[in-house]
């Protein structure tokens, strides 16, 4: 064997194979194109500690060994975290959710866990707004629990001790009421530590501690991120099972959509979006049941205040909010198998392009007393309102098309488009941020949310998002995607983004 740190262990070539395939069996980590360069680089740092001189021989450890590959899970997982992350979620939770479950008849205790909490800034931060909302009584009235894979993190999150890395998202009269200097530059929690519980699990493992059953809340944000597909489907079914009935699974805002498998509701309430496990429901994959719920038939009532009705697709009433986002996926005339309706789109779309918008809302309007779930017939028709400068009618086509369709990117940004034009900032914001919520690398919404926080003299967050919606724009495959019906000139876009990061760098916009 060679002497730990020789460069002779290096192997730039080595074949990583079979050690992916025993961290995807073991814990669903998944090392794939830029994920592989970390692999490799831990994978040696191992290599080296330990003296291994091979992949092979490696490989041979960490199978008979379940220290070191702990130790190597430890090394691969980031644990980039911090106080109050994503609050909009907390605050709904805190505000609104748990208040709701409060008032449950006979409930006197909510559970509540954070599934892959790091070093315990997220459920800290929950425990922290819930004795803020209630007082010395949420130590009775919450049961919050922390896990996570790697047991060195788990240590750190009992300790409480926290650098100032973790305070970007906390007022610092909150940190100065909960924590107490213990160092330079760093702070511990005080007695509030003490009702947060930790527990080390691997959410790929079947079992897991018992102190994360029949919980009313599950926090599982920016945590699949780590795991290929079916590893994602396969931890999103186990926690949907461990929630109670009417229970509330929240992810992070760039994962919300992959997880819209069938298994549980998806509801937007205040913009923010969350999954809820509807009683009576079957945790499996209902997108393989063909039952029709008939006409006048009755779905089992949610037994909370605010309780959120099991709506079939295409029946949600308008107006209705939070919006139930259904597991049925709407349908486009290839469903009905309408050939007519597909030849008069493609008519009214050339219409439309032609500018002879009266004749193609006249098709569009035939289109849609044959077929009034086509999406994409209503989206046109809203975009031809709006370049008519027809903002009523348009909003009202938009609002329609999300009673029927709440995962409908466009409509979001049409309304967030109209909101801006009307100058309500704070409108547009909400809807562009949902859109982000489904599809977070929607360029077009990180620019607008960009021009709205650079005229609020916001520049750290303009530029960040400037920076993002260039990113995207200069990643070719990307920026030649339209978000029908809107068409963009992405080169222009570009310049834009490229002329405000040039004033914002340079302290060139005086105009805050």
């Amino acid at each position: 064997m060679m002497h730990p740190g020789s460069s002779e262990m290096m192997q730039p070539n080595m074949d990583l194979t079979p050690i992916k395939e025993l961290l995807l069996k073991t814990c669903g980590f998944f090392f794939e194109n830029s994920r592989e360069a970390t692999l490799a680089s831990g994978v040696m740092q191992r290599m080296s500690l330990r003296g291994v001189d091979s992949a092979v021989l490696y490989h041979s450890v960490l199978t008979s060994d379940q220290d070191e590959l702990r130790r190597l899970i430890e090394l691969l997982t980031v644990n980039e975290t911090y106080f109050f992350r994503e609050q909009d979620h907390l605050k709904l939770l805190v505000d609104k959710i748990v208040p709701d479950i409060l008032s449950e008849p006979g409930k006197s205790t909510v559970r509540i866990v954070s599934a892959g909490c790091s070093t315990g800034e997220e459920p800290y931060s929950l425990a922290i707004m819930l004795r803020e909302r209630f007082g010395e009584e949420s130590s009775r009235l919450f049961h919050i629990i922390g896990t996570d894979i790697d047991s060195a993190v788990i240590a750190k999150a009992k300790q409480g001790v926290y650098g100032k890395g973790s305070f970007r998202g906390m007022d610092e009269s909150i940190r100065d009421r909960y924590f107490r200097p213990c160092g330079p530059g760093c702070y511990q929690l005080g007695d509030i530590r003490h009702h947060v519980k930790f527990d080390v699990a691997n959410l790929k493992e079947a079992m897991y501690p018992t102190g994360m059953r029949q919980p009313d809340i599950i926090l599982y944000r920016n945590v699949s991120i780590y795991f290929p597909t079916q590893v994602q489907r396969e931890i999103f079914g186990r926690l949907s099972a461990l929630l109670n009935d009417g229970g509330y699974l929240f992810v992070g805002a760039t994962e919300t959509i992959y997880h819209n498998i069938g298994l549980l509701t998806l509801v937007n309430q205040d913009s923010v979006f969350y999954y809820r496990k509807m009683p009576g429901v079957i945790i499996e994959d209902r997108r393989t049941t063909k039952r029709e719920i008939g006409e006048g038939e009755q779905t089992k009532p949610v037994s909370r205040r605010t309780a959120v009705s099991v709506i079939p697709a295409g029946k949600v009433p308008s107006g209705t909010r939070p919006a139930v986002i259904g597991t049925a996926e709407l349908q486009s005339p290839a469903s009905a198998g309408d050939v007519d309706v597909k030849k008069l789109f493609d008519e009214a779309l050339e219409l439309a392009i032609s500018r002879r918008l009266d004749e193609a809302l006249a098709v569009l309007d035939t289109i849609l007393k044959k077929d009034k779930t086509f999406t994409k017939a209503h989206s046109l028709k809203a975009s031809i309102f709006m370049s008519e400068s027809r903002f009523e009618e348009a909003r009202t086509v938009c609002n329609s098309i999300l009673s029927r369709d709440p995962l409908c990117l466009e409509a979001y940004l049409m309304l967030g488009i109209m909101a801006r034009h009307a100058g309500n900032d704070a409108d547009a914001q909400r809807r562009f941020r949902e859109a982000l919520y489904l599809k977070s690398s929607c360029w077009l919404a990180h620019f607008y949310v960009a021009e709205i926080l650079f005229g609020q003299g916001d520049k750290n967050r303009a530029g960040n998002g400037y920076e993002t919606a260039l990113r995207v724009l200069e990643n070719p495959p990307e920026h030649r995607r339209e978000f029908f019906p809107l068409s963009f000139n992405a080169e222009q876009f570009m310049a834009i983004c490229r002329h405000k990061l040039s004033l914002l760098k340079n302290g060139l916009y005086d105009g805050f």
